[in-house]
């Protein structure tokens, strides 16, 4: 059994800018859900790169969960996807822009790659706080991206 989802949100800004605040990894935790108080940064500094590699330190069900975040696929101003890799699972997200009227589509999908045989299952039981979080996240990134446009 595996698991995938997928989160949209349109967003009034450029696609360029949106995919330039997506693709800076660091910044993730401005926007992500408050639940997860996610702080995360670089292990290198620079500009995102496919293979770049960040450290990220959040909160899951309450816990410390600590995990290591390389990005996968930068394809400007339309694709970023990485893997999130902590102590017993792999997750992929991509996150795929496109033109909206006169601003961007911003569609997340989520794909467990890695994990436990029950974490499907899970992730299904609690089905409600986890598209809690993933709404909510995207709903602040539209917030943080439409304030400053």
């Amino acid at each position: 059994m595996a698991y995938s989802a997928t989160y949209t949100v349109s967003i009034k800004a450029p696609q360029a800018k949106v995919f330039e605040y997506l693709a800076d990894i660091s910044r993730h935790g401005e926007w992500g859900s408050a639940d997860d108080r996610m702080k995360i940064s670089a292990e290198k500094p620079g500009a995102p790169a496919v293979g770049a590699r960040y450290q990220a330190d959040a909160l899951l069900n309450g816990k410390q969960n600590k995990s290591a975040v390389t990005i996968t696929a930068l394809e400007s101003p339309k694709r970023v996807a990485f893997d999130a890799q902590d102590s017993n699972s792999v997750f992929h997200h991509e996150f795929i822009l496109t033109p909206e009227g006169d601003g961007t589509r911003f569609e997340r999908r989520v794909t467990m790659t890695k994990g436990p045989f029950y974490f499907p299952l899970v992730l299904m039981i609690f089905k409600s706080t986890v598209v809690k979080n993933y709404d909510g996240a995207m709903q602040n990134a539209k917030a943080k991206l439409e304030s400053a446009a």
